[in-house]
This record gives structure tokens, sequence and C-alpha cells, in this order.
């Protein structure tokens, strides 16, 4: 026989799924009212110019970073130092083209992205090596490397001296930011950027969604102490979040560094606020244990069209930072209240 169900439990699980579900519609919803009023600004805003070349090309590298944090946050975990990843990987990206220009471009700029993937990857593991193995709190560990980081690119380049791009790559690795494929064949093309989101993008979901992995990462942020309990190996789970975090900051990296063809160590400060708010905002909780790449996707929108508006008002960068954390501050609070509300139900389901 099967094991009866209290009503109390069903309709106090049915309360939490509707009360998450009215939580990202709701986001996605003000996204909608958003884009009307911005439409109402201007003429263009619902044009291919505007909304693909302009708005979602720049918000590329923040989305593939924010695939990269979905994964960390999802497993419980925090990472303060993207921003200073992006400054090293940048560096290290224009580093090694100026080292191998005399090979050409087939070879320098392979071998860049080769590189920069890979000292990406070496720094999100250092971070997950401190927070998974070592045991230390991640908002710690992420804080010490994003200075330790930022201190290493400024050392790399003598104190935050600006590099560019050897002037025999420089346009062609320009095209990594401003290359354009067309869509099946039509006028309408897609930028490099929004290609290498959409592939990131892909392939982080299939991981979240289809794989094992993915299934730990939710238990992991869920409940660490029942995954360890149950066999999963909790700690390399996180160490890898923190490694493909650290990958995605690569990538963003190269992308962005195709648009100036310049690296500066200085660059990208407070870049991980816009990231950790594209998460959040999308509904994946500080605690881990639940979210999506599809609701990252809906915050990061959300986000790229209130800087769209900002910038169509005239709004000042010290105004659009009080903008950010009220937003950030709100989302918060709400994911609180809700989280407290279910505590109060389950426990009051289990009392009756």
């Amino acid at each position: 026989m099967t094991e009866a169900v209290s009503p109390l439990e069903v309709s106090g699980a049915s309360r939490r799924i509707s009360i998450r579900t009215i939580q990202t519609a709701s986001v996605f919803l003000l996204l909608v009212v958003l884009c009307l009023i911005s439409s109402l600004q201007t003429d263009t805003f619902f044009t291919w110019t505007n909304l693909v070349d302009n708005l979602f090309t720049s918000a590329s590298y923040i989305g593939v970073m924010a695939c990269g944090m979905t994964l960390v946050m999802i497993a419980g975990g925090f990472d303060l130092s993207v921003a200073s990843m992006v400054a090293v990987c940048s560096v290290i990206t224009v580093l090694v083209l100026k080292g191998l220009a005399g090979y050409g471009a087939w070879v320098a700029i392979p071998v860049a992205v080769i590189a920069t993937t890979a000292a990406g990857t070496i720094l999100g593991a250092i971070n997950g090596v401190f927070v998974s193995y070592v045991g230390v709190n991640p908002f710690v560990v992420t804080l010490s490397t994003m200075l330790v980081f930022r201190g290493l690119a400024l050392v790399i380049t003598h104190g935050g001296q600006s590099i560019e791009v050897p002037m025999t790559l420089g346009s062609l690795f320009r095209e990594v930011y401003w290359g354009r494929v067309p869509l099946f064949g039509s006028e309408y093309r897609l930028t490099i950027p929004i290609l290498v989101f959409l592939g990131v993008f892909v392939v982080f979901h299939v991981f979240l969604r289809y794989t094992r992995f993915g299934h730990y990462v939710y238990a992991v942020g869920g409940n660490e102490t029942a995954s360890w309990l149950t066999g999963i190996n909790t700690a390399r789970i996180k160490a890898i979040t923190y490694t493909l975090s650290g990958l995605t900051c690569a990538l963003a990296a190269v992308v962005y560094t195709g648009m100036s063809n310049t690296a500066q160590a200085a660059s990208y400060q407070g870049i991980e606020m816009v990231v950790i708010a594209a998460v959040i905002v999308g509904g994946t909780p500080l605690g881990g244990g639940s979210g999506n790449l599809w609701c990252t996707l809906n915050g990061l929108l959300l986000l790229s069209v209130i800087e769209n508006l900002l910038t169509q008002f005239g709004i000042a960068e010290e105004y659009r930072n009080i903008v950010r954390g009220t937003l950030i501050l709100m989302v918060v609070a709400i994911d609180v209240s809700v989280r407290r509300a279910n505590m109060r139900k389950r426990w009051r389901s289990k009392t009756c």
C-alpha cells in the first residue's frame, strides 16, 4: 500500500510552488512593462539594431558570467571575484597575442583563447579548493581572491598600464566582439558575443537539467549534510561549480577584450554586482537549492532593459547604482519572506 499524504502537506507544497512561480512570473511581467515603456520613449526600441546589436550584445558577456554564477549559487556558494578574474584573463589574452603576433593570427588568437580559458579555469579552481576542501566561508574566500586577482593583474601590467593588441592582429581579433553571423541565411545577423552566450547557456542548461552532476548541484545547495550522507562528494561538486565559473569569466574576458582591443587591470570593477544581481533578481536564492538558467536569463534581460531606460532618461552612473542596489535588496527581502513563510507552513503541517 502507498503511504497516505496529508492534505495539509499537499496544500502547503502547492502554495510553495505557486509562490515561487508567482515570484518568477512577476519579474517577467515587470520586464514586459518596462519594454512597453521603453517603446513609448523611442520608436527604435523594438528594432533589430537596438535589441540585438546593442542591448543583447552588450549584455552577453554579463550573461556568460551569470551562467557560471548560477551554478555556484544553486550549490549554495557565492563568488565576489568574477570581475577580478575577468581583468586577469583579459590581460593574459592581450599579452599572449603580443607574444605570438609574429607567428600570425591563426596561431596567436587560438593559443590566446586557450591560454585565457586555462587561466580562468585555474583561478576558479583556486576558489573552489579553498571553499570546498579547506572549508573557508565563500564570502571570505572570494572577497580575498577578488583583491589577490586584481593585485595580480596590476603586477602583470606594471601598475595598471593599458596594453593593446598588436596592430597586425587588431582588425581580426576585433571580430571576436564585432563579428556578425547571418541568421539562417537571412538579412538578420547575430553577433559573436550573443552566439557565445547562447552556446554557454545551452551547455550549462543541459548540465543542470539532464545530468547527474546537475542533480547533485541542486542536492548540495538544498542540504549539503544530507547530500554527503547519501554518498555525494559534496566538496567535489562545489569545487567544480567554482571552476566552471572561472571558465565563464575567461570566455567573457576574451569576448569583451575584442571590443576595444585593450586590457587594463583596473577594468570591470563593479561588474560582479551586476552578475550577482542578474542571478538573484531572476529568482535563484542566496541559500541555494533552487533556480535555473531561464530565471537568470529573465533577470539579465530585466537589468538590461532597466539600463537602457536609465540611459534614455540620462540618469548618471551613481544613481544607477542606487537603482541596482535597491532592486537587489527588494528581491532578496521578498525571497527571505517567502522562505520564512514556507518554513512556518511546514512546521504547522507537521504539528497538526
